[in-house]
């Protein structure tokens, strides 16, 4: 059907766009990726009206839905976010980050239903891998240029450049390079033909010189918590290069700066502050929070009546832990179903993990698994579960594992409907 092959052209351009295209790329006010995005799901609802396996499909899609524990947390969370807007100060914030959270639902939900065939998810999958190569080459290009960077990242003590690529900032980057570099180094150890294992050896090489080069003290909590658990998921003769990476990071001077910086009282003062404005928030609001995205727009009034957690610069800063925004902004609910949604991509994955026969996947699978959880520890340090350009590919990912499980499970129904 050329509806099909439109559809899949797009998605795949869009998951390679997305951390290319810089943020000056809009039509009207909304980012070109964003709309993009909306295009396709526009074009998918047309395949639905006009196709009656598309509208199979889309229902059992919806009953499957509505089933799953991992989506269903992901409803509950979606709904506390609408909720939140009737008292957010802020309201056009609140409906923005809403609108972002649904738009990682609806790409989720055409990945996971509609494009579950083997031959379109790892075209996702290469697709992605296409786009972090493209991001890793031109931050080794703006590492030794300076290209694009603007003057909040350049002349540090310890580097000369803070490299962000087309992310915003170098934490957000780092984050990127986190949720890829795992899957990738698995694909080399996975990979026997000789062109392909030299192209994956050579992207863990980039990948992991932009680490560096991002001077991310989160980047490198991430990469020790990714090798660790490799090492006990997968091998424990990933100690070698754990062991390996912590004497060459001590011989490079601004590596060892910053692993030196990551418990300077110092340096992380600001974040303690940012914090304990979180914990006053929650304190105040404890069951509903103050609205979605709201913690930035209240970060300013509870510095007035909590001087002592003043940072001087500082004004709608943002918490700096994605859990503590959570709970600050949404409350119970919201932090209980933002936790069964942690808890429950890791169960997803393992199981996935465990299940596949495909080595592909069970390899790119294993390394996405720690990646996953060195995430979820850098999001103790920052709010990168809302950084769309980062997050998209969790969802992404994430969507493609539970597509080839559903399809698996529902293979006899695909074959005699479909």
């Amino acid at each position: 059907m050329f509806l099909d092959r439109i559809l899949y052209l797009f998605l795949c351009i869009y998951v390679i766009s997305i951390p290319i295209l810089p943020d000056v790329f809009k039509i009207g006010n909304v980012a070109f990726s964003d709309c993009m995005l909306v295009f396709i799901a526009v074009l998918y609802m047309i395949k639905i009206v006009v196709s009656e396996r598309a509208r199979h499909r889309f229902f059992m899609g919806i009953k499957d839905f509505f089933k799953n524990y991992l989506t269903v947390f992901m409803s509950i969370f979606a709904i506390m976010m609408l909720v939140s807007v009737s008292y957010a100060a802020e309201k056009k914030l609140a409906v923005s980050e809403s609108l972002r959270f649904i738009s990682y639902i609806v790409l989720f939900f055409m990945v996971k239903y509609e494009w579950n065939r083997s031959g379109h998810l790892k075209g996702i999958l290469y697709s992605y891998i296409c786009s972090t190569f493209i991001v890793g080459v031109y931050g080794l290009y703006q590492y030794f240029t300076g290209f694009g960077l603007s003057n909040e990242f350049k002349n540090y003590g310890y580097a000369r450049f803070k490299i962000t690529a087309n992310m915003d900032n170098p934490n957000n980057l780092a984050a990127f390079l986190i949720i890829g570099i795992f899957p990738v180094i698995m694909l080399l150890i996975y990979e026997k033909d000789r062109i392909k294992k030299i192209f994956y050896l050579i992207l863990t090489v980039i990948m992991l010189l932009d680490l560096v080069f991002t001077g991310s003290r989160n980047a490198i909590i991430g990469a020790a918590v990714g090798l660790i658990v490799l090492a006990v998921v997968y091998s424990f003769k990933f100690i070698v290069p754990i062991l390996a990476a912590g004497a060459i990071s001590m011989l490079v001077p601004e590596l060892r700066a910053r692993i030196m910086a990551i418990d300077d009282p110092v340096q992380n003062q600001s974040r303690i502050y940012l914090w304990k404005i979180a914990g006053k928030m929650i304190k105040d609001h404890p069951v509903f929070g103050v609205g979605n995205g709201n913690y930035v727009s209240l970060y300013d009034r509870y510095v007035q009546i909590y001087p002592q957690y003043k940072f001087y610069g500082y004004t709608r800063w943002p918490s700096h832990n994605s859990y503590l925004k959570v709970e600050s902004e949404l409350g119970v609910i919201g932090g209980i179903s933002f936790i069964g949604i942690v808890a429950a991509s890791l169960i997803k994955v393992k199981s996935f993990i465990n299940s596949t026969k495909n080595e592909f996947y069970k390899y790119f699978y294993t390394g996405f698994f720690a990646s996953m959880i060195a995430f979820y520890v850098m999001n103790l340090f920052d709010n990168l579960f809302f950084v769309p350009r980062t997050t998209t590919y969790f969802w992404l990912i994430l969507a493609v594992s539970q597509a080839v499980m559903y399809r698996e499970e529902h293979e006899s129904i695909f074959l005699n409907i479909f």
